[in-house]
């Protein structure tokens, strides 16, 4: 399959067909993590509540000490 970018705005995207979202269950709204690899994108979809767990397991001290 060939994309082309699209002006959104000010920025440009690629814009994703609705049967390519289904097939990888990928609902509005949802985050992802954009790593390169081999001269490419990929996108990989996260959950954001992993990510605030990640982020509040190696953060807990300094976390705690912004919550007093």
């Amino acid at each position: 399959m060939i994309k082309q970018l699209t002006k959104i705005g000010n920025s440009q995207g690629i814009i994703l067909d609705k049967a390519i979202l289904d097939l990888l269950n990928i609902k509005d709204g949802s985050s992802f993590e954009i790593t390169t690899k081999n001269g490419g994108l990929f996108l990989k979809p996260i959950d954001i509540k992993d990510v605030y767990a990640d982020i509040s397991k190696r953060h807990r001290k300094s976390l705690d000490k912004l919550g007093r």
